[in-house]
């Protein structure tokens, strides 16, 4: 360390170590005062340190903030003996450029309490000589006595580097030993390009053992056939990026954590059975003041990372193409398919059939509630919120593995068309849990029409081989028509005006059961396409009811309506609701009349109401004769009838019809004795409405 001038300079003190009491008690000593140096502050955010502790006692300024040395004026030095690194940067941005630093470490801050020392005996022997007090019988006593001073300081001096020694052969014992004990294959090389450290994890990686290396060059051996430098070669001899790039080439790139450093990822094929791909690191070793003299370089085989990310690169590259072949697969069923999450019912995804069939692109559809869109396209089921909690109930308890069974619907379309499906819930289990559900539809559109076109050919084929059935029927109408023409000839022979209208009513009576008759028929054996139009349903059962409530009242039959005012016009097949009433009331009335209690108030309640804004729900309950069990199960059955002779079996085959082609459902309970009811739920169409409205 070169000698320190503090003569005639004002000094701060950064850190308040032990160093800086000495310092204190040296330069504030009378031996120094030739010096003639001030000390302006001792700076250190800990209040406690000896030096702190001493300039307060001495009445010198202090701080606990070393922005306080700054505001100084005068200032000509500043002695850090703080050893935090970082304030080097603080004091080079806060400190103007005419204040001198002087860095000191823990040693050099002794040598310069050892330089102190010398500087005080030096000048207490000048005074003695400037001021004639040395007797000259005394010189060699004078002499000897700062000569043994002076031995004295040099052997404190002495110590102190001897324990600074120790103490250093001791780091450097404790560093190698972590070294070598460490995990990480390393070496380390010194300015000289010599290894310095190779450790039992390096020699386990290369093969090669640290005697054979420490104290050689040789650090490339393990891994080049001819000498090249290593990565830590390159750093101490602080090569340029141009002389990396010739030897390397791109394969080793600027570490973006450390300056100065380097990594890079190579395959050895001569290391190991099968070669080994190595990851190497290397940084620079610098002393205190910024230069390079070594670097530590470490070492990794990543042959297992790099065969685990081949096998993943492969994995991935099976599993794409599985995806791909399940989009295409998934993408390309001509059936619709929605897949739902299993806890929020939400729709994941959709095919290309969905789109094509139904009208909904996929970002209409991914994202909603499944059973809410269900319920939108649905037209004779609704999903209500306890059907769907209980869905999620048993699907959430793994009551639902083996799936669902197939149902039948009719879905409206966007366009409005109508597409009677048939769907299947399937649900998809990852590592035994739960996680998606896939709905199924299959379009029963040709099927439907087969089933029509079945149905239709059994109903001409029923109606040929029941016209027999129906003889006995058509016979009593031909009695009906000659005896009431019958009447009519004995009125006109005796003019009698009553037997005229009696026999007159008796044929008009038989016409109209000829007239339904036929109507029937024709309706049972045709195929007809509901005609929508807007219309009022309530008004349709008014008008019913006026048709059938004369007839009813003779016979003490009371009809009670209970009317929705909330439905207004919708957009219906009027005929439909017309005729299905028409033969349900009628029926009804025919019921009650089998009612043989004489106290017992016969009634038919009429009632409509709307439900799910989609479906228009008609009902006709009577407390007549009821049926059984087995009647209600042959209710459906072609020309099947309770009134015998008076009956042909073809109204509520003729409304079952209707009210299929009008996409809706029609369902009975009855109890034998009691009474029956009729529901009808119809699909409508609200009036959109016009600018004019």
């Amino acid at each position: 360390m070169e000698k320190i001038n503090l003569k005639g300079l004002n000094i701060a003190i950064m850190g308040g170590s032990h160093p800086c009491k000495e310092i204190l008690q040296l330069l504030l000593s009378d031996g120094l005062k030739d010096l003639d140096c001030r000390i302006l502050i001792v700076a250190d955010p800990f209040t406690r340190v000896e030096g702190l502790k001493y300039a307060k006692k001495q009445k010198l300024l202090t701080t606990t903030d070393y922005n306080d040395i700054f505001k100084l004026e005068n200032l000509d030095l500043i002695l850090k003996l703080a050893q935090d690194k970082s304030l080097n940067t603080f004091i080079e941005k806060a400190a103007p450029q005419h204040i001198k630093l002087l860095n000191l470490d823990h040693s050099h801050a002794m040598a310069l309490i050892t330089q102190l020392k010398i500087e005080r005996e030096k000048t207490a022997v000048r005074k003695n000589i400037k001021n004639n007090k040395i007797d000259t019988n005394n010189l060699e006593a004078i002499f000897n006595q700062f000569s043994d001073n002076i031995m004295h300081i040099a052997e404190e001096r002495i110590r102190h580097y001897h324990d600074e020694t120790l103490d250093l052969i001791k780091m450097e014992q404790e560093l190698s030993q972590i070294i070598h004990g460490s995990m990480i294959p390393t070496f380390i090389i010194n300015r000289d390009h010599i290894i310095t450290h190779w450790n039992r994890a390096c020699e386990d990686l290369t093969g090669y053992k640290s005697y054979e290396l420490v104290g050689t060059d040789k650090q490339w051996a393990p891994f080049r056939s001819s000498k090249r430098p290593t990565m830590a070669d390159v750093i101490v001899g602080e090569m340029s990026e141009d002389e990396v790039q010739n030897y390397y080439g791109d394969s080793w790139k600027k570490s973006v954590l450390i300056k100065e450093a380097y990594e890079a990822e190579e395959f050895f094929p001569h290391l190991g059975e099968n070669g080994k791909w190595i990851f190497f690191t290397a940084a620079p070793i610098k002393s205190e003041d910024g230069k390079i003299i070594g670097a530590i370089e470490t070492l990794r085989d990543s042959t297992y990372d790099k065969k685990a990310q081949a096998e993943l690169e492969a994995q991935d590259k099976k599993l794409a193409h599985l995806y791909d072949q399940y989009r295409i697969l998934f993408n390309n069923n001509p059936n619709p398919i929605f897949i739902v999450d299993s806890s929020t019912l939400e729709i994941l995804d959709v095919n290309n059939s969905v789109e094509d069939d139904y009208g909904y692109g996929k970002e209409q559809l991914i994202g909603k509630p499944f059973f809410d869109v269900l319920n939108e396209m649905s037209v004779n089921i609704s999903y209500t919120p306890e059907m769907v909690t209980l869905f999620k109930e048993k699907a959430k308890a793994g009551q639902l593995s083996a799936g669902m069974p197939w149902k039948e619907n009719t879905f409206k379309t966007k366009s409005g068309e109508y597409i009677p499906v048939r769907y299947s819930t399937s649900f998809l289990h990852k590592k035994g849990k739960l996680v998606s559900c896939a709905f199924f539809f299959h379009d029963l559109t040709e099927i439907k029409q087969l089933e029509k076109e079945l149905v239709q050919s059994e109903r001409l084929a029923a109606i040929g081989q029941t016209i027999s059935g129906l003889s006995h029927c058509i016979k009593n109408i031909l009695t009906g028509l000659k005896g009431g023409s019958y009447v009519v000839d004995v009125g006109l022979k005796k003019d009698n005006v009553d037997k005229l209208k009696t026999g007159w009513q008796t044929i008009k009576n038989n016409i109209d059961r000829t007239s339904d008759l036929v109507q029937n028929l024709l309706t049972f054996s045709k195929e007809r396409e509901p005609e929508y139009q807007p219309c009022y349903p309530n008004e349709i059962v008014k008008d019913v009811v006026k048709l059938l409530d004369v007839h009813a009242k003779k016979q003490n039959i009371e009809i009670i309506l209970q009317l929705d005012p909330q439905i207004g016009e919708i957009i219906v097949d009027p005929q439909t609701i017309h005729r299905s009433l028409l033969n349900l009331i009628s029926n009804s009335i025919d019921a009650c009349l089998e009612v043989y209690e004489v106290n017992r108030n016969l009634k038919i309640h009429l009632k409509t109401f709307l439900e799910n804004s989609n479906l228009l729900c008609v009902e006709v309950q009577d407390n007549g004769a009821g049926m059984s069990q087995e009647n209600k199960n042959s209710l459906f059955t072609p020309f099947f009838s309770t009134k015998g002779a008076k009956g042909t079996g073809l109204g509520l085959l003729v409304t079952d019809k209707l009210i299929e082609e009008h996409h809706g459902t029609i369902n009975v309970s009855s109890t034998l004795g009691q009474g029956t009811h009729f529901t009808l739920k119809i699909p409508y169409e609200s009036i959109k409405p016009t600018i004019e409205n």
